[in-house]
């Protein structure tokens, strides 16, 4: 049985997430596997993704004795898009605020315990690969003009995400 509804939107990151899953985890490149999960916590925070709640997290294992591995990544939406004042379904630093680039910096160097470097390599992945994916996006407002309106205002809050987020990348 899972956690209850409320216990579910008041967990945080920091130990329903990243802690839980060093815990659980049993995976032959853990340290690859947690860089992915910081990786995901970031994206979501740079998408403005406020619905990323537990059930968003979780570990995968073909035997139960066997390895336990990260999960693969979904249900990814811009939910800022729909409620302006969204915020992050689960608390980071004492907060559901979106967190700035130094919190989110802390949180990989300490709970994920990569290098300087190494988060930065991170955040240059994203930062890419969201510059991408607006190119594609503004490819697909040209062509489908009906979604103009939703893909801007996406647009604008991966923009607002980005600059806080991944602030200098």
């Amino acid at each position: 049985m899972g956690p209850g509804e409320h216990a579910r939107w008041m967990a945080t990151v920091e130990t329903s997430v990243l802690k839980r899953f060093q815990q659980f985890a049993n995976s032959s490149d853990l340290l690859g596997d947690l860089e992915k999960l910081f990786t995901l916590i970031v994206l979501n925070c740079t998408l403005r993704n406020g619905d990323a709640h537990l059930k968003n997290f979780g570990i995968v294992y073909d035997d139960v004795l066997g390895e336990a591995r990260l999960a693969p990544v979904y249900d990814l939406v811009t939910t800022a898009i729909y409620q302006p004042k969204d915020s992050l379904a689960l608390t980071l630093n004492g907060t559901t605020l979106w967190p700035n680039n130094k919190t989110l910096r802390r949180l990989g160097e300490t709970r994920m315990s990569g290098t300087p470097a190494k988060v930065h390599q991170i955040f240059e992945r994203i930062s890419d690969a969201l510059g991408q994916t607006e190119a594609d996006l503004r490819s697909h407002i040209k062509q489908h003009s009906e979604f103009t309106e939703v893909d801007e205002r996406m647009l604008k809050e991966w923009k607002k995400g980005r600059e806080l987020s991944l602030q200098g990348v």
